[in-house]
């Protein structure tokens, strides 16, 4: 299949960690991932998330060789959009009905759950120790001291929100994966 040359090129800028190809990818389907996401059940945030969850799929894909050559950026973005949107939207029919039927015994959390969850706690305390600073930075700005994206990047000294958005999933995918590797140890 051929691609357009202007996909070979971004696919080559993400494979060498650049991440304006990430957020020039993000602006050219926008509108696209916008217009599904809206006509079936969505909002823009729900549109936004698709899209940056779908550009860290990409980016994890092409960095770590996994991504095959099979279509159009676009084209396969908007797959992969379709795809997670269609699982969300399953998984939210499930927990609604799950929800409506059932009502919890008992509020009070177990002694269990409680060491259970200091646990997790250190163990992403662990995890983070071991991202890189921006990351750290972003994220702990992000979850702990509630700071826009407009305010994270001028923090961190990303070009503008749009690349903050796109820093703070990678970061995101990255602490997964340390947690998921620290958690099968």
């Amino acid at each position: 299949m051929l691609l357009y040359k202007s996909d070979m090129i971004l696919i080559d800028l993400i494979a060498k960690g650049d991440d304006a190809a990430l957020t020039s990818l993000y602006n050219a389907n926008y509108k696209m991932v916008l217009r599904y996401i809206t006509a079936n059940s969505g909002t823009q945030q729900d549109a936004e998330e698709q899209l940056q969850d779908a550009l860290v799929i990409l980016w994890e894909k092409i960095r770590f060789g996994s991504f095959e050559v099979n279509a159009k950026l676009s084209t396969y973005l908007y797959a992969v959009v379709k795809n997670r949107w269609h699982k969300e939207l399953a998984r939210k029919k499930r927990y609604v009905d799950l929800n409506s039927k059932v009502e919890p015994a008992d509020s009070t959390p177990l002694m269990i759950d409680i060491l259970q969850e200091n646990d997790l706690v250190d163990l992403v305390k662990k995890c983070m120790e071991e991202l890189p600073e921006i990351c750290r930075s972003i994220l702990t700005l992000y979850y702990y001291e509630n700071k826009s994206m407009k305010e994270i990047s001028v923090t961190v000294g990303l070009a503008n929100e749009k690349s903050a958005k796109t820093k703070k999933y990678q970061c995101k995918k990255e602490l997964e994966f340390l947690l998921r590797s620290c958690l099968n140890e």
